[in-house]
């Protein structure tokens, strides 16, 4: 299995009664044009003493098996080398089919501090539409040293604080 970069979310919604099924309708068309994966993703919603949770993933039991393996090799490699790669594989190839997600786990934990009428979503996608991308870089003998993604959220947060030091100076 090749394993495009693999971005993480967590999201929170206040506000249960803006769903209109857009979240999960956008999802569900980047998987099928083949730009993402969706490796996990755990919605949790509370509204009142009621709590539901759904889990969605585009991975079967031996793809998760696969990931959990190139994962583990992949840690296993940065502890103790080529030795520790073939530990890892096994270790994460070991792991029960049935054991929580990752997501699941990080959801479950959202679950308890939920509000009433609020909701959360974890998600983890894997961007295949950068595979090739990522390739032609390795193959450039390019190393990736950096790595970030910017929210509208950043920015906003980048001019306060742009605007913040421009006080102080003046």
């Amino acid at each position: 299995m090749s394993i495009g970069p693999i971005q993480t979310f967590v999201i929170g919604f206040p506000d249960n009664s803006l769903f209109e099924g857009r979240i999960a309708e956008e999802l569900r068309r980047l998987s099928d044009v083949g730009q993402i994966r969706i490796v996990d993703a755990v919605f949790v919603l509370r509204e009142g003493d009621d709590v539901a949770a759904l889990s969605v993933s585009d991975l079967d039991d031996d793809q998760r098996a696969e990931l959990r393996s190139a994962v583990g090799a992949l840690i296993g490699l940065g502890v103790a080398g080529a030795e520790g790669a073939v530990a890892g594989a096994e270790l994460g190839a070991s792991v029960d089919a049935s054991a929580p997600t990752a997501a699941e786990v990080v959801a479950a934990e959202l679950l308890a501090d939920l509000p009433d009428g609020s909701s959360a979503l974890v998600l983890a996608i894997e961007h295949l539409w950068a595979i090739p991308l990522r390739d032609a870089v390795r193959d450039a003998g390019g190393l990736v040293i950096g790595h970030r993604s910017v929210s509208l959220e950043d920015l906003v947060a980048l001019g306060i604080v742009l605007g913040d030091d421009a006080e102080l100076e003046q």
